[in-house]
């Protein structure tokens, strides 16, 4: 019996997470099985988040700074921090990559710069693995 209750905990659980929209989806599903920062992720932050959220403080937005694991952790003005480990849809920065509101999807319009699926995959699957 507790079998059953614990399969029906995990099967609530895992129903539980926030779908992806379905072109993310298939870029997550096709992603290696473990992601690597330096190679996967920092060129993705460096390319279209580190102008303003990197270590140059006279154009840093929103008092976020992505380059320093421990400063992408602060709580973001939404309550939420920007990174959460191992928790992708809590996270503000991943809200934010996912968004179709122009005001607050990340990285803005007027930065002429966007994230492919893949890269958008990449950063929810490093989050979800403990963003290490």
């Amino acid at each position: 019996m507790r079998i059953y209750y614990l399969a029906i905990s995990l099967l609530f659980i895992i129903s539980c997470k926030p779908d992806l929209p379905v072109h993310v989806q298939l870029a997550y599903d096709s992603l290696p099985e473990q992601i690597d920062f330096n190679y996967h992720v920092k060129p993705i932050l460096s390319d279209n988040c580190f102008a303003c959220h990197g270590p140059d403080k006279a154009n840093q937005k929103a008092d976020l700074q992505l380059h320093d694991f421990t400063l992408a952790q602060k709580v973001a003005e939404s309550g939420i921090p920007a990174i959460a480990p191992g928790k992708p849809f809590n996270s503000e920065a991943i809200k934010r990559i996912l968004a179709e509101d122009e005001e607050i999807v990340m990285p803005p319009p007027d930065s002429h710069l966007s994230l492919t699926t893949r890269e958008k995959a990449i950063l929810i699957k490093w989050i979800e693995e403990g963003a290490e």
